[in-house]
């Protein structure tokens, strides 16, 4: 999977982007995904979050991972089980199909990490993995589907050795 980071603060260590791009590897592969991906993820702060949140969403508090789908998935569906709808999203310029859009808040990496008792890297894996599968047409609104994304995120996270444990 492509990932194109965009951190004007310099919010990133390089030892968190590269555990990011094994995490978006992993997700790519859980997911059963075979065509190449490409997703764009913004590094900000809790005011620059806020601000996108309140302007694409409608509301106007800060949190911790955005997600901006570039595919709308039929019912029931993920990107494993479209591979076609995938192909549609191609971009020449990035030799990859377009997946969508990933802000993270490093505010909030730090935050969740103290409170879980983990380490920021592992926030910061954790978050983007949970948009990526956003991305790939999960989600958590439901009973129902809050089990089956929370299962494909540790599985993801757990085939590179990111488990909550660390």
């Amino acid at each position: 999977m492509i990932l194109e980071f965009e951190d004007e603060r310099e919010l990133l260590s390089a030892e968190t982007r590269a555990l990011m791009q094994r995490c978006a590897d992993a997700a790519e592969h859980t997911e059963g995904v075979d065509t190449e991906l490409y997703v764009f993820v913004q590094i900000v702060d809790d005011d620059e979050i806020r601000v996108i949140n309140r302007e694409q969403r409608d509301k106007d508090a800060s949190t911790d991972v955005l997600s901006f789908p570039s595919v709308n998935y039929p019912a029931g569906k993920t990107a494993g089980a479209c591979p076609q709808l995938l192909r549609r999203e191609y971009d020449p310029d990035t030799g990859a199909c377009v997946l969508g859009d990933i802000v993270i808040s490093m505010d909030h990496v730090r935050s969740q990490a103290a409170e879980y008792g983990h380490s920021e890297m592992r926030e910061a894996g954790y978050l983007l993995t949970h948009g990526l599968f956003h991305l790939m047409g999960y989600d958590h609104m439901t009973p129902e589907d809050k089990p089956v994304m929370r299962v494909m995120e540790e599985r993801s996270l757990a085939s590179i050795g990111l488990t909550r444990e660390e």
